[in-house]
């Protein structure tokens, strides 16, 4: 690695917020810059912009306030596929989760909306695709899981509808059939 330096304009404002975070750190400004540039190099080699492993980083930090943990998909089947008495313990624990990550997020985010996108594509659930459309008021959310059996599904239609509740937003409606979940809410913007 070249030793020679570049000059690069920065505005002041993202200057001022660096310093203040490099000292908090501990680090010299200059470390504090480099390492953040080799992290964002790092990132664009996985495959995500800065501002998108940002958004990992702060749900992987939700998970870990909330105490979630990562359970492998089949470990859930064999959980979820229990006695009926069961089930309906894991739906009602599954909406108090949800209940919990979305009055967390609601705290913690600048735009609800996409926190909770960011959230269902980051954490364990293996989503295959999470869409999220806005018109006006309501929002209607779709989630696609090819590995995801019936019980699953409903498992995570009771945390999505927890976690849209505890967002604050009103709830209109929730379908689902195995592997895909269909949800309706409406804001209050």
């Amino acid at each position: 690695m070249s030793k020679s330096k570049k000059l690069v304009y920065v505005s002041e404002d993202l200057c001022e917020e660096a310093k203040k975070a490099s000292k908090e750190l501990g680090y010299s400004l200059t470390k504090f810059v480099e390492s953040s540039v080799a992290l964002g190099l790092s990132a664009a080699k996985l495959g995500y912009t800065p501002e998108r492993a940002s958004e990992v980083l702060s749900v992987l930090r939700a998970q870990k306030a909330l105490g979630g943990a990562f359970v492998p998909q089949g470990v859930l089947s064999l959980i979820a596929e229990g006695p009926e008495e069961l089930r309906r313990e894991l739906l009602r624990a599954s909406y108090e989760s949800g209940l919990a990550h979305g009055r967390y997020l609601r705290e913690k985010s600048q735009d609800p909306i996409q926190s909770l996108k960011t959230f269902l594509e980051v954490t364990r659930w293996d989503l295959n695709e999470v869409e999220v459309e806005r018109e006006g008021r309501t929002v209607k959310l779709r989630c696609v899981s090819t590995s995801h059996t019936a019980r699953t599904t409903e498992l995570l239609a009771k945390f999505v509808e927890g976690l849209i509740s505890g967002l604050g937003f009103q709830v209109r409606r929730i379908d689902w059939v195995r592997g895909i979940i269909v949800a309706e809410f409406e804001t209050r913007l």
